[in-house]
């Protein structure tokens, strides 16, 4: 099958199997939740007083008492607001200002409502809404009193809430997604051989390969499955989940750190067929370095296949980026770079396209083809980012 069939097949599958009625109106009401929240927390810090004046998010984390990188958390909570016109967001020397705009006040009866909307449409979609909650309640905590909080609760080391990280990662709907379409994609493009996959976290990028691989009939053509995560954690409690759930597989399970190389983490040059990753690549301090050392690890003519969260448009805040913006590490680790990424964390598709191509990959291709979905889902925010190297 050539790209363009491939990709043309892929979108279409996306259309009727992935983003289904309830997928699309949960994402609505995901995103009409994440609104509601930030203006709970738009009062409970009385921004619309810190603002009276025009300032940077970097002077309103220091005048709240917040950690140095707090900043860029109350950036991306700033500049969704301004699309609402509750904050004015204006640019000075290239620097987002803010300015306290509208007041609306909070409306819990609505929080409620759309807790009630998203519980019709299945349990499972309610882990989502459990996921903003925790983001909001642990807001200070996260960014003032214990910076390191929310890197322990997205590393497992706060058992406490190792459940809630499951969950937000392997029974949300739409979470999984990602995983979904990103094993739809392997199962396509992979023709056997190594497959490596990078921050492979709780395991849904590996279950939903491997299930995929075992439908279509190819687990024989694979040579060896490396899981590798930061986590030890994460990478054992995986390792427990799989060999559960599947007959004996060659898979090995190793840690990796993304921001090093791979080499000196005993994963050798040209070892592998193909690497994969769910919301992993876009986290490295340096993409493009990243990306790099995905090329270097592929055999020639390898591919990487990456499921990724993308934005749209500059103010968009996606709605895990509540919680995700809490760790230190997230705000910190992905520089800005004018090139392929002009603003934090996730990348939008032009900036994949770009990423790719300063690592000197080939053939990029992103699936499915949005503009299929601009009519009746303009709300579109996952997509399978494949290149050659």
């Amino acid at each position: 099958m050539s790209g363009a069939a491939a990709a043309a097949d892929f979108t279409r599958w996306c259309r009727t199997e992935v983003f289904t009625p309830a997928i699309v109106e949960g994402t609505r009401l995901l995103e009409r939740a994440l609104d509601l929240y930030l203006l709970q927390l738009y009062s409970a810090l009385d921004l619309h007083r810190q603002l009276a004046a025009p300032r940077s998010a970097a002077s309103l984390a220091t005048a709240l008492g917040f950690h140095p990188s707090a900043g860029r958390a109350l950036e991306a909570l700033l500049l969704r607001l301004g699309n609402s016109a509750v904050v004015n967001v204006q640019h000075q020397a290239g620097i987002a200002v803010f300015c306290a705009g509208s007041r609306p006040a909070f409306d819990a009866a609505a929080l409620a409502r759309i807790h009630s909307a998203m519980a019709e449409l299945g349990e499972e979609h309610l882990c989502s809404l459990e996921f903003l909650a925790f983001g909001a309640e642990h807001f200070v905590k996260a960014l003032k009193d214990d910076p390191l909080f929310m890197d322990r609760v997205l590393t497992g080391a706060e058992r406490e809430f190792a459940g809630l990280w499951d969950r937000a990662t392997n029974l949300d709907p739409m979470q999984n997604v990602h995983g979904l379409m990103g094993a739809r994609a392997v199962a396509m493009l992979f023709r056997g051989g190594t497959l490596l996959e990078i921050g492979g976290g709780t395991g849904n990028g590996i279950v939903n390969v491997l299930t995929a691989l075992q439908s279509s009939g190819q687990l024989a053509a694979l040579t060896s499955y490396i899981f590798t995560d930061i986590s030890m954690p994460f990478v054992l409690g995986t390792r427990h989940k799989v060999r559960a759930a599947f007959p004996p597989l060659p898979c090995e399970w190793r840690h990796l750190d993304i921001n090093k190389p791979f080499d000196r983490q005993k994963i050798p040059p040209h070892s592998a067929d193909l690497i994969y990753g769910v919301n992993a690549a876009h986290i490295g301090r340096n993409t493009v370095s990243v990306l790099q050392r995905c090329r270097q690890t592929l055999k020639p003519g390898g591919l990487v296949v990456f499921a990724e969260r993308v934005r749209q448009s500059g103010r968009e805040m996606a709605p895990r980026e509540l919680v995700l913006n809490l760790s230190q590490y997230h705000r910190t680790a992905a520089q800005l770079d004018c090139r392929y990424r002009p603003g934090h964390a996730y990348l939008s598709l032009q900036g994949w396209r770009r990423a790719l191509q300063l690592a000197g990959f080939s053939a990029i291709e992103i699936w499915p083809d949005f503009a299929a979905f601009a009519g009746d889902f303009a709300e579109l925010y996952a997509a399978v980012i494949v290149a050659k190297a």
